[in-house]
């Protein structure tokens, strides 16, 4: 019987990976290297074979002949990017990054990065794939959330900005713009304008409710749209605590102290953690004259903003 030849040892070698059958994998890929050991694909499927199976030595030492052997091949660039990326080294495979200019493994390095708040690193990753893919959304909305955790906050409000008219439907920047609203400045008109559009086309989202009513209220803190908005979104996510607090807030500022401790109550029930809310509901016990229950509030909001690290990323 004739020894199979080594495309077909790879197919059979990558077939067997994709379905998790490691040992299979292996035998079929170590015949193709040893029938064409001059084959950068083999070596790179060994690589991660060897990887999945935990033999870290034998996996590097199959990336580093796929590299030699493949030059600047984008397809095999591209898996061992991915390769390294799996295998835990940044380092490495910020290279490959950096040379294949590729979208989606920009965007995982840049993510990985981004998770250990390497924010520098993941900046050069994603301003050299936007400079070839400068229309892909997903790419210039992980530079906006770069630029904000470096605390570039026009820049990233921009980018935000950017993201909304490439993808008009992702949720992710409009969450990070309602997280900027005090930074927002000249932009503010801006951001309103796109949550009014978005919260119109999404009308059974509390959160996009939500954030329309922070836009106003940003820009006055008397709007009379506001608590409309923010009953709307309270009764779409009742499970919402920001959406609850904002209300209380709203609702604390017309003077309806009850119904303003009702929605603060529970948005201190549903994040206990959350300072502000207990800060509102201690004063609110204090215009009802429940003096206790108000100290009691704010000395859970001394606790929280003695103790808990302000957040410095989403």
């Amino acid at each position: 019987m004739p020894r199979p030849q080594t495309p077909d040892l790879l197919r059979q070698g990558l077939s067997a990976l994709q379905r998790g059958d490691l040992a299979e994998a292996r035998e079929d890929l170590e015949q193709a290297s040893e029938s064409d050991p001059r084959n950068p694909y083999v070596w790179s499927s060994l690589a991660e074979t060897y990887l999945r199976l935990q033999d870290r030595d034998k996996a590097l030492s199959a990336a580093g002949k796929a590299e030699k052997l493949g030059g600047d091949n984008p397809v095999l660039v591209h898996a061992l990017g991915m390769f390294y990326l799996n295998a835990g080294d940044l380092d490495t495979g910020l290279k490959f990054a950096k040379r294949a200019a590729d979208a989606h493994l920009s965007f995982e390095y840049a993510n990985a990065l981004l998770h250990q708040e390497d924010f520098t690193r993941a900046a050069d990753v994603i301003t050299a794939a936007l400079a070839q893919h400068p229309k892909d959304a997903q790419l210039t909305l992980a530079l906006g959330v770069t630029r904000y955790g470096q605390r570039r906050f026009d820049d990233a409000i921009d980018l935000f900005l950017r993201t909304i008219e490439l993808q008009p439907d992702a949720l992710q920047p409009y969450v990070f713009l309602g997280k900027m609203l005090d930074q927002a400045g000249a932009r503010l008109p801006k951001i309103t304008t796109d949550f009014e559009r978005w919260a119109a086309a999404n009308p059974d989202s509390g959160v996009a409710q939500l954030l329309l009513a922070k836009a106003l209220l940003a820009s006055d803190e008397h709007s009379p749209r506001a608590a409309d908005l923010l009953q709307r979104a309270v009764n779409l996510e009742p499970d919402n605590w920001e959406a609850h607090y904002q209300y209380g807030a709203v609702l604390e500022s017309k003077h309806d102290y009850q119904a303003a401790a009702t929605q603060l109550s529970t948005a201190t029930q549903l994040a206990p953690n959350e300072a502000m809310p207990h800060y509102h509901l201690a004063r609110v016990y204090d215009r009802l004259g429940e003096s206790e229950k108000a100290r009691e509030q704010r000395e859970i909001h001394s606790r929280l903003t003695n103790t808990h690290n302000p957040e410095t990323k989403p």
